[in-house]
Formats: C-alpha cells, sequence, structure tokens
C-alpha cells in the first residue's frame, strides 16, 4: 500500500508531490491542480451535497464530494477510498462516467 501511496497526489496539499513528476524537458504542470475551483464548481458541490443518495446514517461530507468534484475535473481519475459508498454517492450527483473508484 505504501508504495502505492507514495505516487499519489493531493492537489494543493503543501506535502503533496506535484500530480505530473519533472522530465529531462523542464517540470511540467497539471493546470487543474494548479487552478482552483470557480464559483459554478462550487456550486455543484453544494447540488452534489443536496441530491446524493447517500448510505443510510451517513450525513454529508464536504471533503467527500470536493474530492469527487476533483476526480470529475481530471477525467480518467482512479479515486482510493476508504469510503468507496460515499464517494459513489457524490459521483452519480455529479454525473461521472468515467472515473473509478478503489476500495482501501
Amino acid at each position: 500500500m505504501a508504495t502505492a501511496l507514495r505516487d499519489c497526489t493531493v492537489p494543493h496539499a503543501r506535502s503533496s508531490p506535484g500530480a505530473l513528476r519533472p522530465t529531462a524537458a523542464g517540470q511540467p504542470v497539471c493546470l487543474l491542480c494548479n487552478t482552483p475551483l470557480d464559483l459554478a464548481e462550487w456550486h455543484r458541490i453544494g447540488g452534489a451535497l443536496s441530491i446524493a443518495d447517500l448510505p443510510p446514517k451517513k450525513h454529508p461530507n464536504v471533503v467527500d464530494a470536493l474530492v469527487a468534484i476533483t476526480a470529475v475535473r481530471h477525467g480518467s481519475a482512479v479515486v482510493f477510498t476508504s469510503d468507496p459508498d460515499d464517494v459513489s454517492a457524490y459521483l452519480s450527483a455529479l454525473n461521472a462516467q468515467d472515473v473509478r473508484l478503489v476500495a482501501v
């Protein structure tokens, strides 16, 4: 697990490595990781929080919704999560088609 997580990126986290690694041609940058969410995306998160079909006894969680919108923005993303049912509910609310969840 530690080997897989070492290469994972958490956008905007100070201790996280960049999404793209340095190459001989220079340092590439992920535009999505370096672009803050706009007002429309914050509204999408709010909408997902209100309509997500969460498991029983679960409450809306803005962090899970933020993970979901980040994955949707990247497209073809893989999300490692200990709450696959929660994140899946937010992905469904956001109408995500190409995000894969891996339970850890």
